[in-house]
């Protein structure tokens, strides 16, 4: 039977100290995703009133403006680094509880 551990020491340790190391890129990276959401909407709002036509034309001429384009492209470019970061944040956070989990159960027995 193989009694190598499932989470190591050195697996702990590393997934704590990323924890630690991540917390302020973690909130840089929510405030990211936040910030572009704004720009987002506010790139919309631009281009739709300047644009003529009626409200669907208009609509139209703001979703097809290279701005709000760009805008889009940051955004999701700002949900992939943040939803990245924060699963690895979650993977490691996994560790620590297997790791709790099986020491728990070593002080039972």
């Amino acid at each position: 039977m193989n009694h190598d551990p499932i989470v190591s020491e050195q697996q702990l340790e590393n997934a704590l100290r990323f924890l630690a190391d991540s917390d302020a890129e973690f909130a840089q990276e929510k405030a990211e995703l936040e910030r572009s959401e704004i720009r987002r909407k506010r790139a919309r709002a631009r281009v739709f009133l300047i644009a003529s036509g009626n409200v669907e034309e208009r609509k139209a001429t703001a979703e097809t403006s290279p701005d709000v384009e760009q805008a889009d492209d940051a955004y999701i470019a700002s949900v992939k680094a943040f939803e990245t970061l924060k699963a690895k944040r979650e993977r490691a956070d996994i560790v620590v509880g297997v790791w709790r989990s099986i020491e728990a159960s070593r002080r039972k027995a």
